[in-house]
Parts: C-alpha cells; structure tokens; sequence
C-alpha cells in the first residue's frame, strides 16, 4: 500500500526522506560487509531486489478505486538480513516512483518506513522468534511472511491517518481516519497477508530443500540445530 505523491508534503515530507536515507545508508553499508564477507553471494542482492520490486508492484484493487500489494521485504529479510533488505527496499520505492508512478519521491522516505523498516524488522523478528522456539522452517516463515505484512499495512495505514489528520480542514480525528483506513482496507489487505504467509512458508521450506548449505552460509538456520525440520 504505497502512500501516493502528494499527501505528504512539506516538513514531514521532508522528515521522512532524512529518515528514510539513514535507513538506506545503514542498510548499504551493511551490504559492503556481506560482500566483503561472502563476494560470491553478491548476486542475492539483485535477487532481492527483483522480489521486493516485482512483488509490491503487483495491483490489486482494494477500496475506491485504489489498489494494494503484497510486500516481498520479509522474504527478503529473513534472507538476506533486515538492514540489506532495507536498502534493497528503498531502490526499489525509487525505481517505482520513477517509472511506474507508485508511491511518489515525496513519499518516498514514509513508504521505507513502512514497506522497509517494518515489514522488514518484524518479518525477520517473527521468523526468528519461531525459530528459536523449535518451528519448522515453513511455520517460522509463515510467522515471518504474516507479521511482516501486517506491519507494513499498520505502519502505513498510521501514517497515512497522521499525514490526513494534520492536513488543512481535516474532518477527522487521528482514531477516526485510523480506523476507517483500516476497515476499507481489511477486505483486500487479510487475504493478501495470508497470502503472503504462505507463500513465505513455501518459499523458505522450498529453498532450504535444495540448498540448505546456502541457509547455514547466510546463518539463516543453524546447521548445528537439533531441529533441522523443513
């Protein structure tokens, strides 16, 4: 759910790009030290950005006449680190922006916020909690790919709420913007995060059958587990 150009403007607009490219700038430099860590895997980064692109660009119609997506960051997360994925996240926002009219270079920053930051940190957190309370790699990811869908659509949906309250004859409260945004949305935006759950799983147990010295060379799960359950 990208938050269109336009809705936020001015000194927030500006708040949230000086956010957002802290964010970036973290991220990028924690992609030089995997390179230099592991150069024979730089090309996971390409990969990452293919997923976090093409996944959050796909449209769905949702309320009025808007569309939503699934997020693609916590797959990415739990592969290739949160911060990585973060990065990865904010080239593609750019790309989108740029050349496909979503989200917008004025949003830019808020939207790595919310796709970024959350989807991102709460996607990972969530698969290595399950993790490390003994879930299989497919529930860890489906814990993964849900609770990090959901946060991106909250995150959004709270600063799209904030951004409408605090503009020029609002109608409504924080609450009430709030909570319409999330009833209009709950329709389309429920099936999609159970979606995305699943598809997390499947992805996550799929790759891990083929390549599990992949999963242990990015720490993703630990070849000296005692549950080594797909």
């Amino acid at each position: 759910m990208h938050i269109a150009e336009g809705i936020i403007v001015g000194l927030p607009a500006i708040l949230y790009t000086l956010v957002g490219l802290t964010l970036v700038g973290w991220g990028a430099s924690h992609m030089n030290a995997f390179a230099e860590a592991l150069p024979d895997k730089k090309p996971l980064f390409g990969m990452g950005a293919a997923i976090i692109f093409f996944i959050s660009l796909v449209p769905i119609p949702a309320f009025t006449g808007t569309t939503s997506h699934p997020c693609g960051t916590p797959l990415v997360a739990i592969l290739l680190g949160p911060w990585i994925a973060i990065a990865l996240t904010g080239v593609s926002l750019l790309l989108q922006a740029a050349f496909f009219a979503h989200g917008g270079f004025g949003t830019w920053g808020a939207n790595v916020i919310a796709l970024g930051f959350f989807g991102c940190l709460l996607g990972w957190g969530s698969f290595h909690v399950a993790r490390r309370l003994g879930a299989p790699i497919f529930v860890a990811g489906c814990a993964g790919g849900l609770i990090g869908d959901v946060a991106v659509y909250v995150a959004s949906g709270a600063i799209l709420g904030n951004a409408l309250a605090h503009a020029p004859n609002a109608q409504y409260s924080f609450g009430t913007y709030l909570g319409v945004i999330f009833a209009a949305y709950a329709p389309t935006q429920v099936p999609i995060a159970l979606a995305e759950m699943l598809v997390t799983g499947f992805a996550l147990r799929h790759a891990f059958r083929q390549r599990p010295e992949v999963f242990f060379e990015l720490k993703i799960w630990d070849e000296h587990a005692t549950d080594l359950r797909a």
